[in-house]
């Protein structure tokens, strides 16, 4: 089982993206469970994502990255067991660290290097998060394998330039790539990235 770690703030794109993702590996073949933590009552990522038509498990009442860790890897052990899916993606909560759920996933599946995590960084909101949240920013993103600039279709592109010379400055020989979930644009790169071996 593959599992990619979504991470990003919150309202950066995560779910499209997830959505985007999850189909694209199901055309190719690939069973596909999505794992959405919400901390709300309300499962609004999750009821998106099964709207969607995929199968969804959501994990509520807290941060998994702080609180929830037995539940979370109780969970993913649960859902490899009883779906035994392909590729099992994680969508955290915006206000989550991606590489601390990396590190509770760990030792879950065969293979460590199965375990990537893709962040998420939002252009349109990019400077306004940066002056507010850097640290944070720096925190959530920092331990990514991938990154995705998002929002490309109507972002301006000094903000799409400013994010991505960002993130390649905090993430070095880290692929970064510019992409849009609401038209798909640049995520085949994405796909490419995604299935090439470690």
């Amino acid at each position: 089982m593959k599992i990619h770690i979504v991470g990003g703030f919150l309202g950066s794109g995560k779910t499209t993206l997830i959505i985007r993702i999850a189909n694209h590996y199901i055309s190719s073949g690939k069973k596909v469970t999505v794992l959405v933590n919400e901390i709300g009552e309300i499962g609004v990522d999750n009821e998106r994502i099964s709207s969607e038509g995929l199968n969804s498990v959501m994990l509520e009442g807290g941060c998994i990255c702080c609180s929830l860790t037995g539940s979370l890897q109780s969970t993913v052990r649960n859902i490899d067991s009883e779906f035994h899916p392909d590729i099992l993606l994680i969508e955290p909560t915006g206000l989550a660290l991606p590489h601390k759920v990396q590190s509770m996933v760990r030792g879950l599946t065969v293979d460590e290097e199965t375990i990537d995590i893709i962040g998420v960084c939002d252009a349109v909101r990019f400077r306004t998060l940066r002056k507010n949240k850097e640290d944070f920013l720096r925190a959530q993103l920092s331990h990514s394998d991938i990154l995705l600039v998002t929002k490309a279709d109507i972002a301006d592109p000094d903000k799409i330039r400013e994010t991505s010379l960002w993130l390649r400055d905090l993430c070095p020989g880290k692929p970064v790539y510019t992409v849009s979930g609401e038209t798909g644009d640049g995520l085949p790169e994405v796909f490419s990235e995604l299935v090439r071996p470690s």
